[in-house]
């Protein structure tokens, strides 16, 4: 895109400003070759002006000149001059991104205010509201996974679930946290979404089993990036250690 200041107009296809200069070749050829009739190419130049009028001689010459300056106004009409620019990205700045949130009873573990799930609730809104560019998705998980919102561009479609997002709504749940599964559920959610890259974030309330380590390990060799946002606070960290 080409500006010209001061007055800001700019053209959306530049290039097409390089036929301008092939367009006055062709125009310059031709006027050596045709700015004459056939008449004009037979008859002596010193009778030209006894047999010829003078105003059908002028009368092409102005068609081929009009001609000529539509073909430029043409072309200059193809490199899109505007007034008005808006942006149009070509891609999206950020990579898709699923949410794996942990839901299993330990994040109704007995924290400080505020609870682990308050606390897990808040950082993912604050991730949603100030996410800017790319795919969202979002599956909680227990002893198994499910998948609660698939993969938006929208990010506030994925927020509205935030508040019921409780441990007493997962089925049958035994009290584990499989984050292993989790993962291996959010790499099938950006590979059915036509994505061979992407971030998968862990939402969890509990340490990572070494089953999770190496399903983050298969992940990221498959393309997906494994990330964990501990909702534990610091003390009960410190103490469990």
């Amino acid at each position: 895109m080409i500006d010209f200041a001061p007055a800001g107009l700019h053209l959306i296809r530049p290039w097409w400003l390089l036929a301008l200069p092939v367009a006055a070749w062709v125009a310059w050829k031709w006027r050596g070759r045709h700015a004459a009739g056939a008449w004009e190419r037979a008859v002596d130049p010193a009778l030209r002006a006894h047999l010829l009028e003078p105003s059908a001689t002028r009368g092409r010459r102005w068609r081929a000149w009009a001609g000529w300056l539509a073909v430029a106004l043409a072309i200059l009409a193809l490199a899109g001059p505007s007034w008005r620019r808006e942006a149009q990205p070509l891609w999206e700045a950020k990579a898709p991104l699923v949410v794996a949130f942990d839901l299993s009873p330990a994040m109704l573990a007995a924290d400080p205010p505020p609870s682990r799930l308050a606390r897990a609730r808040a950082k993912l809104a604050t991730l949603l509201r100030e996410r800017r560019g790319g795919e969202v998705g979002l599956l909680v998980y227990a002893d198994d996974a499910y998948t609660v919102a698939p993969l938006t561009d929208d990010a506030a479609n994925v927020a509205v679930f935030l508040d019921a997002l409780a441990p007493d709504i997962m089925p049958g749940s035994q009290g584990g946290a499989d984050a292993d599964a989790a993962i291996g559920r959010a790499a099938r959610l950006l590979r059915q979404a036509g994505f061979d890259r992407g971030d998968i974030l862990l939402v969890s309330g509990s340490a990572m089993p070494a089953s999770a380590v190496a399903a983050a390990a298969q992940a990221a060799r498959d393309g997906y990036r494994v990330s964990v946002l501990d909702a534990v606070p610091a003390a009960a960290s410190a103490a469990a250690g």
